[in-house]
Formats: structure tokens, sequence, C-alpha cells
């Protein structure tokens, strides 16, 4: 079978592989029905992850007995079963058995003070004098009073990931753990291992018992006498931070990445993931020291990109896929979707995929599907991209696209000729202990080239020092690195260079090679000065500092794969429109993206290379010859680019060679009189799901007690937790109904844990056994029907309150390091309840645009008789569903004239504010439109005379879980703390002091921004 016989059905290996979130009590029975769910959704596998939420005994026997029935149902359904090594993350830790074996295990970082010396748990590692301008080590028999001292804090929470020894406990605790559990049996149907976000410190300078040895024995020269220099601008400071952060850099690479890669290696296991902090130089290096190094050793190494947004830079996945490329690797895996929130639509799914697709990643890791949405767990970096969302069923479209497309960029080998050098060690010399100012600029002009490269369309890879050191050679005025060539190689602005990079730059010129330089210009040779580099310099081309000059320069020897102008043929260079090309048997395909939010209608795409075009849809597998026209130097296309739109285009050798005069016919645009039918706003309501009422404020009593005034439910969590003890209390509900309650109609209580509740409804009690689940698993339906009155209702819960002494300690560590918050389980947890029935919900106060897609309303609502019609020239929120999750189906008749016409379009107008809109056209389903183009050719699904069109609408869980009240009104980046009062690291745009939570409610719109309309004649 070739790539092409299986473009409709790509195999598993190259489907999505989302984190499944283990994080609740375990049922075997509800762990198969969810693999099921992937399974008909078009997944490929999941990673196991364990995550806050869990009760069940992490890596305990029935922990275990859980995997074995999962890796068992995936392989009875041709899924790829895979682990991930940690019970939250970062990984490393072991679940906190890892660092309990001492502090030799534990995480260390250097600190310094001056005198006079405060006393505390610190280690001092040595006192210092102050002799003119240097700081000299204050040897045991010098008498004088020391002035400095650099000491070394321990957090008992996580480990020494620079020592050996500790990461080999790390492998023994789990990985070894799963071995033994599984390898004989199932160790060729596990996959491999998911490592999430190990590091060695955040924004500080690591230590490590074994750090001083390690330093001595390779430079040389004591690291107790020079650390003063990692925080103070003292003689050779520069040659003092360099040694130290390669050392450390190294210590953890091979300390980490490389242990655990070997491995997994030696057991026919991948290890995939990616480390923390991997957007900046300056959070790189005091955190991993060199990410490229660190994904030399993994199998798949990954990313994580987290919001709803893309950025202009291209720094996080292009780094993944240099050293992808260079080493020969075929996966670079994404972590993708944290944080975006529960209204992203698919268009973002693709939007935020395909931006790092472009730039080399290829394999999906969805962030993430939640076993259980009960308590904290929906609020864990929401969404949940699982059962729980009402598009569920639509979701395989989704992840046939990224199938198809992973296929299609994992067997190609990608192309570029230009190599980038990745400035991480003039970071190093940059770095003055905790403060990183100094290194911005380096990555704003470092990222400036990368941006400057793509907006010309000249395919580019990033290169590691450290990797060049080990693989790197020049043959035949080729700059090599591992198995990828390159013809010009960019020096970006920086301080310093390796010495094994200057020595193959030199050679790369002997041999004819393009070097180009930018200043600010090296003047360091592994931190130290050197004629050698003044040399180099002074034998590179060095244009001015824009984009334009920089393509000039290089068009000589590198051309662009592309180039994509206007109407007018002026040419568009923007961060937002990206080319890859890649060579598959005897094809080239170029894959052009535009991940923005601008529309280019009429866009003239040139590819430099002759040959048959032919357009690959993604969404069905098919292949269509493009209309084109042949030219000197390629072919020529017309191509419409819709905000988050991409091509993947195949070009096919021709059998003769074409010239100037040789063309394909291209499409006519025909100037026949355009007829426009418009529709009627006002549409019936065929089919609603149940409508829903969130009640997220309550009032509260404690034993007995006094009635609190109305609170959120997420404070009163808060201030029962802080009595610290066992309590009896009451939650008391309002609703309110105008509805009659004489008429049957469905109607349901929807809660978590209502076996712990006695439920009163207006003062009679109600049953509390379930009578199924609505939504979630844990979200419980109680039947109420005939239990609510006309006016004011009450729903009055009275249950136990409590948490165990370990729950404590658990909420005091987790104050301590985001490990322990990680894996946060409480025993008790006050949540929202939910009225679902057949109803509206009108609100008392009017509903205002916020802006954004955004409407706000502070309330109360009341449930009134459903509506029976809809005008789509509104927002369904203000129409009786601003807590709706769910589907609802609108029809309309129209009446067509006869004509001779034979073309017909439906045109939205904007994008639908739904998550899946689908049309059908009397009973004929048309499309499911999930991303652009918002329009389809409906010519032969129309008749003369009566129509009747048909609009489904599909939601998200947003409006149902929130956040409600966050003071941005639908924040793009969505966490824990986004349903609070003080701002969390999601919203650290925010000054620490703001509040958060507003008494008004933010929903989000749903529903058409315009009236659809029928387009003839075009």
């Amino acid at each position: 079978m070739t790539i092409w016989n299986l473009l409709q059905h790509p195999p598993a290996r190259y489907r999505t592989v989302p984190f499944w979130s283990w994080n609740d009590d375990l049922n075997k029975d509800e762990l198969l029905r969810q693999i099921e769910e992937m399974h008909k959704a078009g997944i490929g596998g999941f990673f196991i992850h364990a995550r806050g939420g869990l009760t069940v005994p992490y890596m305990g026997e029935e922990w275990m007995e859980a995997i074995q029935v999962c890796i068992e149902k995936s392989q009875e359904l041709g899924l790829e079963a895979w682990l991930y090594d940690e019970n939250g993350w970062p990984s490393g830790f072991g679940d906190g058995k890892v660092p309990a074996l001492g502090p030799a295990y534990q995480q260390k970082r250097l600190a310094y003070e001056w005198a006079p010396f405060k006393d505390g748990n610190e280690v001092t590692i040595a006192y210092y004098v102050q002799s003119g301008e240097e700081l000299r080590l204050l040897t045991p028999d010098d008498p004088r009073s020391p002035d400095f001292r650099v000491y070394y804090e321990i957090n008992p929470y996580y480990i020494d990931t620079l020592s050996k020894q500790a990461v080999k406990a790390f492998i023994t605790t789990i990985y070894e753990a799963y071995w033994t559990k599984f390898g004989n049996k199932y160790g060729s149907v596990l996959k491999g291992i998911f490592t999430d976000e190990p590091q060695f410190g955040r924004g500080d300078l690591p230590w490590s018992l074994e750090l001083e040895e390690a330093f001595e024995t390779h430079y040389g020269y004591s690291l107790i006498e020079a650390l003063p220099g990692l925080f103070w601008e003292t003689n050779d400071c520069r040659k003092i931070r360099y040694d130290y952060w390669s050392c450390v850099t190294a210590l953890f690479t091979e300390a980490y990445a490389k242990q655990i890669g070997v491995w997994c290696g030696e057991r026919g296991w991948s290890s995939a993931g990616h480390v923390v902090d991997e957007q900046t130089l300056m959070s790189q290096a005091t955190s991993v020291g060199d990410p490229l190094l660190f994904y030399e050793y993994l199998q798949i190494p990954g990313c994580d990109w987290l919001s709803r947004s893309v950025s202009e830079e291209p720094l996080v996945p292009k780094q993944v896929s240099s050293v992808v490329r260079q080493l020969g690797k075929k996966q670079a895996i994404t972590e993708s979707y944290g944080c975006t929130g529960w209204n992203i639509s698919f268009q973002d799914l693709k939007r935020i995929g395909e931006w790092q697709f472009v730039h080399g990643m290829n394999l999906m890791c969805q962030h993430l599907q939640a076993y259980s949405l009960r308590g904290l767990r929906k609020r864990d970096y929401p969404p949940s991209l699982f059962y729980q969302q009402p598009w569920w069923e639509h979701y395989h479209h989704f992840n046939d696209y990224f199938a198809r497309l992973s296929m299609l960029l994992v067997e190609g080998t990608r192309q570029a000729d230009v190599l980038l050098l990745h400035p991480i060690r003039t970071a190093w010399v940059e770095q003055a202990g905790s403060d990183s100012s100094r290194i911005e600029p380096y990555h704003q002009s470092f990222a400036q080239l990368s941006r400057w490269l793509c907006q010309s369309f000249i395919e580019h890879d990033y290169g590691s020092e450290g990797i060049m050191e080990r693989h790197g050679k020049v043959a035949g005025g080729r700059f090599i690195v591992g198995e990828a060539d390159y013809r010009i190689v960019v020096i970006p602005p920086c301080v310093t260079l390796n010495k094994v990079t200057v020595n193959l730059l030199h050679q790369f010129i002997l041999q004819g090679g393009t070097l180009i330089a930018f200043e600010p210009y090296p003047y360091l040779i592994n931190g130290e000065q050197s004629k050698d580099i003044i040399n180099l310099i002074g034998a590179a081309l060095k244009p001015a500092w824009n984009r334009l000059s920089l393509a000039k320069m290089m068009s000589g020897i590198v051309s662009p794969s592309i180039s994509v102008n206007d109407g007018q043929w002026n040419p568009i260079a923007s961060d937002m429109l990206n080319i890859q090309t890649l060579k598959l048997d005897d094809s080239y395909l170029y894959y052009l993206v535009n991940s923005g939010e601008e529309l280019y209608p009429d866009t003239e795409v040139t590819i430099y290379r002759k040959g048959r075009p032919f357009l690959i849809h993604l969404e069905s597998g098919g292949l269509e010859p493009l209309n084109h026209k042949a030219m000197a130097d390629g072919i020529r296309l017309n191509l419409t680019l819709h905000p988050a739109q991409s091509y993947v285009i195949r070009v096919v050798p021709d059998d003769e060679a074409l010239n100037d005069s040789d063309t394909v016919t291209e499409l006519e645009c025909g100037n026949a009189e355009t007829h426009i039918q418009h529709l009627d706003e006002r549409w019936s309501v065929d089919y609603i799901d149940d409508n829903s009422l969130t009640l997220d404020t309550c009032r509260y009593r404690v034993e007995n007690g006094e009635w609190s005034e109305p609170l959120p439910l997420i404070f009163i969590q808060d201030v029962l937790l802080k009595i610290g003890a066992p309590v009896r209390i009451e939650l008391e509900f309002e609703v309110a109904v105008t509805f009659d309650p004489v008429i049957e109609r469905e109607l349901y209580l929807v809660m978590e844990n209502p076996e712990k509740t006695i439920i009163r409804v207006n003062g009679n009690e109600v049953a509390s056994h379930s009578c199924g689940w609505w939504r979630d698993v844990a979200f419980k339906k109680i039947d109420i029907r005939g239990c609510l009155q006309r006016g004011r209702n009450t729903i009055r819960l009275a249950l136990d309150f409590w948490n165990a002494p370990e729950t404590y300690a658990a909420m005091e560590r987790a104050d301590q390091f985001e490990a322990e918050a990680n894996k946060l389980t409480f025993d008790t947890e006050l949540e929202s309840v939910y009225i679902i029935g057949d109803f509206a919900v009108t609100s008392e106060s009017a509903f205002v645009d916020g802006g954004d897609g955004v409407l706000y309303t502070d309330g109360p609502f009341k449930l009134s008789e459903p509506q029976q019609e809809c005008s789509l020239a509104d927002d369904l929120v203000r129409q009786g569903l601003p807590f709706f999750a769910g589907s609802i189906r609108l029809v309309q008749t129209i009446s067509i004239r006869p004509d001779n016409r034979a073309s017909w379009l439906w045109q939205f107008g904007s994008r639908p504010n739904a998550i899946v809109t689908r049309l059908s056209i009397n009973g004929k389903e048309i499309r499911s439109f999930l991303w652009e183009p918002y329009e389809a050719d409906i010519s032969g699904y129309l008749q003369t005379g009566e129509n009747q069109i048909e609009l489904e609408l599909i939601g998200s869980c947003r409006n149902l879980l929130g956040p409600h009240h966050h003071v941005k009104g639908e924040p793009l980046k969505v966490g824990p703390d986004s349903f609070k009062d003080k701002p969390g690291w999601t919203d650290k745009d925010l000054d620490p002091d703001t509040p958060i939570y507003q008494n008004r409610y933010a929903f989000v719109r749903f529903g058409l921004s315009h009236v659809p309309r029928l387009v003839s004649g075009i």
C-alpha cells in the first residue's frame, strides 16, 4: 500500500493521540466505553495520564489492572496505547516518592546575600570577601569577616534533575514498574511513555551535589571560586557563565533525556514529550539550558502550545522540527489546546494545529480528554475535548483531517537550505543571577530573523551548537547537521559562539558556503575573547537589518519555494502565511497555511517547480487536478485563502517539460447577472436538546446556624475548607418559574454525588437516586417533574462537608510547588447544580454587548415556556438559551421560481457562532460547517417551487460551565484560577490585585451574526 492508497483511511500511527485524563474513581466498564467513543471519533490512541482528582492509588494494583484492561481493549480496536510517567506534572518526582529519598535527590537553587547575613534553613556553599571589584573566596583560615555568601535552597517536592542518581530513581519508580508489569506480555503493544515538562529550575540558577565535581573535572578550575560571576559583572564572568550553563545543560540532558531515551529505546518503546518554558531564550536558559539538546534523546520530541492563539514567532515548533529533521527522527508531537476554554471552535483547533504543523510538527496530542468533570476536574485547564461536548459526534472530521495531514508530513522529506543559528549560548552569558533582561534583545532579533525568512517563504531550520558539536561537519560546500545539509548559514545578533561552530564555519566558507551575519556580531568563543571569531565575521556577508535586504542577499543561492501575490500583483508578506515543502515519492508537496484572521480573496500563487498540480483534499482524502498556468519557472495558481484555511498541493513531474505557451484551462469567471434570494429571519424550532440553567450562587449555613447572604459556591468551598474539621452544611438555591407547572414536561435537577445529599424542593424531600447522567458521567439526573411551582422555588441540599487530614496536608504541600498542586484531590467539593429540561431561560436584566463575541447580563434568571420559533437576526442567548449546551434544529420553507440559472451558492455572510453548523435542503445534508469557507454549492439540491431549508446549530459547554464571571468576559487562556478572584498564571497580564470575579454573567454568542442568503448566477 502506498501513502496515496491510505489517504482516505490513514492508519492509527498517524492519528491523534490525546491525553486521557484519569482523574476520578476508575470504573472498568466506563473506561472501555470511553475507548469505544475514541475509536468512533477517529482517534488513533491515548496517553493514560493521572491528574488531579484521581482517587485510585497511583501505580497501585487497581491502577495497573485498569491499564491492562485498556491495553487489551486498544488491541481489539486497533488503537495505540501509551503511558505517561507522572501523577500530574512536571515529570520526575514519581508521585513524591523520589524526593522523599532525601536531600541528595531534591531540587536545589542557588541564591546569594550580602552581609549582614540572615539565619535560615539554607545550606551555605561558600563565603566571599570584597577585593576591589572582585569577590574572593574566603578560606577557613582567613580571619576577615565575609561580605557575601552563596547558598542553596531545597525544594523537597521535586527532584534534582541534574543528578543521574535521582533520575535513575525516577526511572526505577515509574518506568521499571511499568515494564515489570507489562513488558513481557505487552511490551510491543504499548508504544511508549510521555514525559512532561521536566526542568532544573524556573528563572533561577540550579545547584546539585554532583555539579561541583563535574564542573571542575571538565573545565579545570574551581566552580566555588567562580560562583559570584554568575550573579555579578566580575572578571571572566561570561566565561564562567558559559561554562556553568554548559555544564548544567549537559548534566540535565544526560541525566534525564538520555537516560530515559536510552531506557525506552532498549525496550522498543518511544520516549515522547517536551520540556518546560520553550517560548523564549530568557526562560529556556534557566529552565532547561538548551531545549534542542534535550530533543536529541527523545524518540518523539515535542512541544506544548497553550491558549487560543498562535504566535508571530515560529520558535516553539521550529525548535523541535529542526532537530527532528537533522537527526532523522520521523515524528514531532505537539501537546495542544490546554487552557483554550470550553468554547474553542473547530476552526481554532484547526488554526492552532496547522500553525504548528506548517512549522514542522506532525503528530497531534490533544490536551485533553477528561474521564470525569466532577468537582475541580471541570476547571482543569479546560476544555475536555471528549464525549462531554455537544459536538462530539462530529469530532471525527477533525481527527481524520489531521491523520491525513500527519501522514503526508511524516512520510515526506522536508526541504530547507538555510540554517539559522540558535543563540541560546548568548542567553547563558547574559544571564545575571535571576535577571534575564539583557537577553531580551537577542531573543527579539532571533525571532525577527526567523519571521523575515518565513515571510519571504525561505524555508529554514535552527542550528543548536550543542547538536552541531556532535553531528556537524562540512562537505561539498554544504554545512551538514546530521542528515540535513544547508547552503546558507545565518548568524543572528549574539555575543558568543562555540569553538566547534567557529571551526565548522571557517571550513564552510573555504568550501564556498555562504555565511551571513548581523550585528551586534559575536566577539567571544566559549565566552572568551578570540581573534578567530573576528576573522570569521570579516568573511561573512552583512545585509541591512530588514527583510528585503536579507532575501535579496540570499536570492542568488537560495530561492523561495513559492511566491504569493494579491490581486494587484503585490507580494504578500505575513507572519500568518507560511509554507512547507516536502518531497514524497516522485512528487513535491506544497503545504500553504493561512493561520490568521485575514481573507485573501484573489491571490496568485507561483510554485517554482514545473509539473502538474493536484489539490489533496484533507477533508476526504481525494485528489483533484488544479487549474493552473505553466510558466517558465514553474506554475501559477489562483487561490482564495480564507482565515485558517490551508492547501496541500501535490506537484507531479510532467512526462515532458512544459514551455511558456503550455497551459491548462483556467476557470472562467462568468459575468452572468447575480440574483440574491434572502431568507426570512424567523425560523421554526424543529428540535432542541434539553435546555439548562446553571445555579452557581446560593445561601449556606453550618450546623443549623444562621443563613448567609447569597455567595458564589466556589467561595463557599474556600470558607468551609478553612474550618478544618467535618461539619454538616446546607445549601439553598432559588429558582424562579413563569411557565405553567401543570403542563407535563421534562424537568431534572442535575448534580454531582446526589447519593451523599438530602434534597428538598420547596420543602419536600426528593429521592436522591439517579435516573441517568447528562453531559458527563458524574452529572447525575434527579427527576423533579411536578416539584416546581409558578413563582419562587427553593432547592435545599444537606450534606456533610469533610476532608481527611491527608487532604489538608496535601493542600499545604500544593501551596509550595506545582507538582503537588497538579495532583490535588478533595474529599468534598461544592459545585454548581443545573436544571435541565423543556423550558426557556430569560434574564430579568438586559443583555449588553461586551464585544469580542461576549454578552453580559446581571440576571437573575427565570424558567419560562420554550419558544417555538426564533430569529436569526438576534443571538439565541437572548432568546432563552443563555446556558444552553446542545443542538437546535431550525427550519423554514422558501420558494424558488423557475430559472435557467444552473448555479446556486449558499452564503452565511460571516462565521456562525456555533461549533458545528449543519445545512440540509429537502432532507439531504449539504455539509457540516466546521471551518472556513462558510459557503457551499447547493445547485443540485434546490428544486423549483417549495424547498425546506434546515439548519442545525451545535454549541459547546462554555455557557454551561463558564467561566461566567471573569473580568475579561471570555478569556482566551483558561485555568483553575479563571473561576476564582485572584489572577493566576493564565492571567499574568493582569495586575496581581485585579479582582477576577465579577457578579455579572458573561456568555459567548450562539447563533448567526447574519441571516444566510442564496446567490444564483455566479
